[in-house]
């Protein structure tokens, strides 16, 4: 079609077709870059850049069943979803539109719901990226009730979670992965960290109340009371936290590991002394 209405272009060598394509590109002249990429296409009907460019333009123009009609001819001639969308993706972070990346999944996923997961894969990555809490659990959701016991998915569900604050959330998410796989190394260091936060943070607690003498105990009961509370928090949520934290060490040692286990192993139910 663009041979008939620009007779001048078709006969010009397809790099300065290219050139052309480009500079049109690079001034947002999307509909000059489209006429541009479609006479491209007949010349190389295989080229995926050509039909990232001509996707992107599109969209920048708001025109759905133009980018359809790219990506359903791109289909035709082999070039796999994955490329096209990595380069939609590079691309429109490249002119700061990154907006056209998500708009051109969704209507994939629309138009073509055979590929649902295929694109759900990319928006949650994209979702992840732009720190998008709420959408990212939406799009794992739809993924986990696909494949409820993906690791990847259960992850990105907790990341979420936890962006929004939803700590016990978050946990419950990650005691999740652990009965999948009792050695996952992320899941390890969260549990880690959870218990050994929470610990702590009862043990100062214990400490704070024993100082604070508000509880009108004599005081070789008040002794033996708090140093039985600060004990048994060392038997539960600190020895959780080191056991967690040996597991993942075991999988992948690393100073951060180490450091944690030698500082939750110098705890003790010692109570502070009242000056």
């Amino acid at each position: 079609m663009c041979a008939t209405l620009f007779p001048a272009l078709a006969e010009m060598p397809y790099r300065t077709v290219l050139r052309k394509a480009d500079d049109h590109f690079a001034n947002e002249e999307w509909r000059e870059a489209i006429a541009m990429y479609d006479l491209l296409l007949e010349r190389r009907p295989s080229r995926v850049k050509t039909y990232v460019d001509a996707v992107v333009s599109s969209a920048m123009l708001n025109d759905s069943s133009s980018v359809m009609a790219y990506v359903v001819r791109s289909e035709k001639q082999g070039v796999s979803l994955d490329s096209l969308f990595s380069g939609v993706d590079a691309c429109s972070r490249a002119i700061g539109h990154t907006a056209v990346y998500e708009q051109v999944l969704l209507l994939v996923k629309k138009e073509q719901p055979w590929f649902t997961r295929v694109a759900n894969n990319y928006l949650l990555g994209y979702y992840s990226f732009r720190r998008d809490a709420h959408k990212m659990i939406a799009i794992a959701d739809e993924l986990l009730a696909v494949m409820p016991d993906h690791i990847g998915y259960l992850r990105a569900k907790a990341e979420a979670l936890l962006l929004l604050g939803a700590h016990e959330k978050a946990l419950a998410v990650q005691q999740s992965i652990l009965k999948i796989d009792s050695l996952d190394f992320d899941a390890n260091v969260f549990m880690g960290c959870y218990y050994a936060m929470k610990g702590r943070e009862k043990l100062d607690s214990i400490d704070e109340r024993y100082l604070g003498g508000e509880d009108n105990l004599p005081a070789s009961v008040r002794k033996k009371t708090y140093t039985r509370e600060k004990q048994t928090i060392i038997d539960t949520d600190i020895a959780r936290a080191k056991r967690y934290f040996s597991t993942a060490s075991h999988a992948r040692g690393n100073k951060y590991l180490s450091e944690q286990l030698a500082s939750l192993s110098s705890l003790t139910a010692d109570l502070p002394v009242i000056s």
